[in-house]
């Protein structure tokens, strides 16, 4: 069965390299990006889950979300759910982050981590 994350190998979706990228595009655009791969780093290397796990965590996202969010937000949704899942965090203690952190998406997360 293909999902909206199936893209790989059917035609229509245009090429994979778009036109006119050189090749010099930073890995991470904003210094979060970053840090949210260190975060998934760390998680796996604690063996807190694999990556098998975060990628099945990453296809269960809504695929409106997964198709207009940014990679490493996609990552964030993804080991947020992880996190939460496997009680390494509470609920409450995860609302206390984001609202520690200013975080005006707390709806946002709920509603894509489904």
């Amino acid at each position: 069965m293909n999902t909206v994350h199936d893209c790989g190998g059917m035609d229509g979706f245009g090429p994979v390299v778009p036109p006119g990228y050189d090749g010099s595009e930073p890995v991470f655009k904003q210094e979060w990006e970053s840090r949210m791969f260190a975060v998934f780093m760390a998680t796996i290397i604690g063996g807190l889950f694999t990556d098998e796990a975060f990628r099945q965590s990453r296809e269960r996202l809504d695929p409106a979300l997964y198709l207009t969010r940014p990679y490493y937000e996609q990552w964030w949704f993804a080991v947020a759910r992880l996190l939460l899942e496997s009680g390494a965090i509470t609920p409450g203690e995860f609302a206390a982050a984001l609202a520690k952190a200013g975080e005006a998406g707390a709806a946002a997360v709920a509603e894509g981590a489904r």
